[in-house]
């Protein structure tokens, strides 16, 4: 009974309180071989959202719903290429304590050897309105692609297409939330089941299967046309130099065709915390390995804790605190690449003291490589962090999330940092020279290259990055009307135009910091 009051409590906060969406989402990418036409690949962009981050509204009969509208945007290098905007509503349920995930997926066709970015935009319908509303029916349209500033999840994800026709190819693995069979058509359909994709890499200790997907181009032109060969799929223990686990595992044997399916199951409910790689290896019917293909997922299980083959008192003496522990995971986002922020997503979400440890040890273990101590490296890393948390402060905002916060710990303190704050007519500003500095993406050293920050708010202590000469970084040549006061002088006559400069120094600090 307790437990029950718990969770009708939780609810009731999200009832009342719902806020950004809680979203997750994935993108799998298909190949037709020996297709003709130019677009031979098609991408799956399947997304699950959870009720209780939304605004849930009553219908007539007293059920409770939620409902998202939504917009869905493929980008070839800066050019939009697809955008498609739709409106999501939840199953309906008589509990409020009954609410599930839902749903939405959809395919576009892509061409091949391309990359893209895909970006998702999600907002609650409900948001901004009465959450104690009745008589809601469910929404047929959505007002345009029109949102308002608040409460947007906003994500972008990467994709590749890299296929072949005469070569053994892989489609994306994709996790399996849901499977039957089935003779309905509808947007979960795909090889005569239902598939409803789980769209996330973590498996908490009530998951006790893992089912899989994976669809094998081109076997015929390499096997054969219907000659055997067996797929065999089995757990790495990633914390553990990527060890076979030798009870987590099975095969399948198959006739070569141009598309060859594989739907597998794995029981884990065995399997102990911590990181692993599901790996699906094809080898030929003499037993030769052809290729393989790993997908990263995480475990919790609490009646079974893995030792872990580092020394964590080393990293993180006694503390055990997830809220200190999440700070410490969010901290590394300036550092972290695009898989890494979504891991760092769904750990802050899960807020697990053993899954972000795992996750932080690996983080530094392959920073440090062969090279370096990784523990070295964090706490090198965490003296920066300390420095931010004590000099980037910005209203709620976590210092490491600040424009000035972010720019110290992906580049380091700078060689020089001039601070302005009452030149006349200009807002307070800074200028960070550094004379070398390292970029992580490229792997290249520049020299000679500065940051601009402005505080337009003056009153709170936020400066936002308006200007710099760094690679990537956000580039603006007319930075120097962010620093003038608008209502002082006007930028569009020639006469203030002139005047504009007398007593300020932005342009000769920005050519010589001091």
């Amino acid at each position: 009974m307790r437990k029950f009051f718990i969770i009708l409590l939780l609810n009731l906060i999200y009832f009342v309180n719902a806020q950004i969406p809680n979203v997750f989402w994935e993108t799998y990418v298909y190949f037709i071989p020996n297709n003709t036409t130019t677009t031979s690949c098609y991408v799956e962009v399947a997304m699950s959202i959870n009720p209780y981050s939304l605004h849930i509204q009553r219908n007539k009969d007293s059920s409770f719903f939620a409902a998202v509208k939504g917009i869905i945007e493929i980008f070839d290098n800066d050019k939009m290429i697809k955008k498609d905007s739709f409106v999501v509503k939840s199953p309906t349920a008589k509990k409020l304590d009954s609410l599930s995930y839902f749903g939405y997926l959809r395919r576009y066709w892509i061409d091949n050897n391309k990359s893209y970015w895909i970006q998702l935009t999600i907002q609650d319908i409900f948001d901004n309105k009465d959450s104690t509303q009745t008589n809601i029916q469910k929404p047929q349209t959505v007002s345009s692609t029109k949102f308002s500033n608040n409460n947007i999840f906003i994500q972008k994800k990467q994709i590749q297409t890299a296929f072949t026709n005469n070569s053994l190819c892989f489609s994306s693995i994709q996790f399996i939330d849901y499977i039957e069979k089935t003779q309905k058509q509808d947007m979960y359909f795909k090889h005569g089941y239902t598939i409803v994709p789980y769209n996330d890499n973590y498996f908490p200790e009530y998951m006790d299967n893992l089912k899989f997907l994976v669809e094998i181009y081109n076997a015929d032109t390499i096997f054969g046309k219907q000659e055997p060969f067996v797929v065999y799929y089995k757990i790495l223990d990633k914390d553990n130099n990527n060890k076979v686990l030798e009870n987590f595992g099975g095969f399948k044997k198959m006739n070569a065709n141009k598309t060859n399916v594989l739907i597998g199951q794995l029981s884990i409910k065995d399997l102990p915390s911590g990181n692993y790689y599901l790996s699906i290896e094809i080898k030929d019917k003499f037993n030769k390995a052809i290729k393989d293909q790993l997908i990263y997922f995480q475990r919790k299980n609490k009646t079974l804790a893995k030792q872990s083959s580092f020394v964590e008192e080393q990293f993180f003496g006694q503390q055990n605190h997830p809220d200190t522990l999440k700070m410490w995971l969010e901290a590394l986002w300036p550092i972290a690449n695009n898989i890494e922020k979504d891991w760092i997503i769904n750990q802050t979400i899960n807020k697990d003291p053993q899954m972000m440890k795992n996750f932080m040890i690996d983080f530094w273990e392959k920073r440090a490589s062969d090279t370096a101590s990784p523990v070295v490296l964090a706490k090198r890393y965490y003296s920066k962090l300390n420095y931010v948390m004590k000099n980037f402060k910005c209203g709620k905002i976590a210092p490491y999330y600040t424009d000035r916060g972010r720019v110290y710990l992906q580049y380091g303190e700078p060689n020089q940092r001039t601070i302005q704050l009452n030149e006349p007519g200009a807002y307070p500003y800074e200028i960070w020279q550094y004379y070398r500095i390292y970029d992580a993406a490229t792997n290249q050293f520049f020299t000679n290259r500065r940051f601009v920050f402005v505080n337009k708010g003056i009153a709170d202590e936020c400066y936002t990055l308006i200007h710099s000469d760094m690679k990537g970084e956000f580039n603006n040549p007319n930075w120097q009307r962010e620093i003038i006061k608008h209502d002082l002088y006007d930028i569009n006559n020639p006469y203030q135009q002139q005047k504009k400069n007398y007593g300020n120094n932005f342009d000769k600090l920005y050519q010589n910091p001091q």
